[in-house]
């Protein structure tokens, strides 16, 4: 169904600039603490921290990203508009199970709706502009140097085929998946995991 599952780059951004999504990261846990709104039906598969960045640079950076793996993996899909950025921290402990960040047919797709609830339901939006919207790529960043923690791989699982990034990336690195894969945090056990996360959204399949 898919030659690449997923489509990794080592140094898909510098430590400059890592250092800025991490700056606005932080920022935006400061201003709305540490307990910003998650999406999804099941709140208790994830344990983590985030905090949401609409800073326009911050959102460019991942966009442009999704957008050359997009073609580079093979995959073409239909993109249209990108979500807000996801600022995640794991602690030790903190995990996010077995999950896919949407599905792609016209149930799946958002309709709008006044007041944002949480969890968020994948197939609501406050936005306008992403109304009949469905997200199509998932982009994860990684902010960390690889001895900053123990634990926190990410693992996708599609087709029966299990791919596990048992070495830790280095920071910077960047790996892109359609967003119906499976795939999860595994605990933390040392240390705190960080990234910037966003998803592309597209119309549903047809």
């Amino acid at each position: 169904m898919l030659t690449n599952h997923y489509w990794y780059i080592p140094n898909a951004f510098t430590q400059n600039e890592c250092d800025y999504l991490e700056e606005k990261g932080e920022e935006a846990f400061e201003a709305h603490s540490k307990d910003g709104f998650h999406f999804g039906e099941d709140a208790t598969k994830r344990s983590s921290q985030i905090s949401w960045i609409y800073d326009r640079d911050a959102l460019s950076m991942l966009e442009n990203v999704a957008y050359s793996a997009n073609v580079d993996a093979g995959w073409v899909l239909d993109l249209v508009r990108p979500e807000a950025v996801q600022y995640t921290t794991y602690e030790e402990g903190g995990e996010y199970d077995w999950h896919t960040d949407g599905h792609q047919d016209r149930y799946a797709a958002k309709h709008l709706v006044g007041t944002a609830t949480d969890p968020m339901p994948l197939n609501q939006t406050t936005n306008p502009l992403l109304a009949g919207l469905v997200r199509k790529l998932s982009v994860t960043v990684n902010l960390n140097s690889p001895e900053d923690y123990e634990g926190g791989t990410l693992e996708l699982l599609f087709h029966n085929q299990h791919h596990t990034f048992i070495e830790r990336a280095p920071r910077g690195s960047a790996i892109i998946f359609p967003s119906f894969i499976h795939h999860r945090i595994t605990p933390v056990t040392e240390g705190i995991r960080k990234s910037a996360v966003m998803w592309v959204n597209g119309p549903p399949i047809r």
